[in-house]
């Protein structure tokens, strides 16, 4: 029942099928696993950063979805999903089995950030934002964050989104509509 919604769920597009292309020479071709890991990479860690909250469990948690996607791969069928959705189905799995291991109880309570700049105090500004953000975005329900996050942080479609939690496209529009709401709400309270 599941594969059936899945399939209903996703409607590939260009990317997703070179995406498929390039996944099927992965299972024999390791450098062309390291163009999706390049391809990917930034929206992965963005996604799992944004959910711990650390910058170095969100590179060690990052390294495993790669290594999960890696042995994975041959188990991976492009008409399922696309690709996007199947690697974010690992990166979800991955931060919840993280928490498990870490027994956390609050995802977003990190205060490490990841910077790079020549301009320190832009940096710090940056820093400040970053926090900021994690505070509003830990006020949402588990499925609005994660919606929240794998639209804005992962930069996934909405039908991406939909086969990476398992809803439907008008389900996810309608948790990011609530979840925006929610946060607009939030900061319009805090102006009074």
């Amino acid at each position: 029942m599941e594969d059936a919604f899945q399939s209903r769920a996703f409607i590939p597009d260009d990317t997703d099928t070179d995406d498929a292309a390039i996944a099927e020479a992965a299972k024999t071709d390791a450098h062309a696993f390291g163009d999706l890991y390049e391809r990917y990479y930034p929206r992965v860690y963005r996604y799992v950063y944004h959910r711990l909250g650390n910058v170095t469990e969100a590179e060690d948690v990052t390294a495993v979805v790669f290594m999960k996607a890696l042995e994975g791969l041959p188990g991976y069928r492009p008409r399922r999903t696309g690709f996007a959705p199947w690697l974010f189905r690992i990166a979800r799995n991955a931060v919840v089995d993280h928490y498990r291991r870490v027994r956390r109880a609050e995802p977003l309570d990190g205060n490490e950030h990841y910077t790079v700049g020549d301009d320190p105090v832009a940096d710090f500004l940056r820093g400040e934002r970053t926090d900021e953000l994690n505070r509003l975005v830990s006020l949402l329900s588990g499925d609005q964050r994660d919606v929240v996050l794998l639209r804005f942080a992962a930069d996934l479609s909405y039908g991406e989104i939909a086969a990476t939690v398992g809803k439907n496209e008008p389900a996810v529009r309608m948790l990011l509509h609530r979840a925006l709401r929610k946060l607009r709400t939030v900061i319009d309270d805090a102006r009074i």
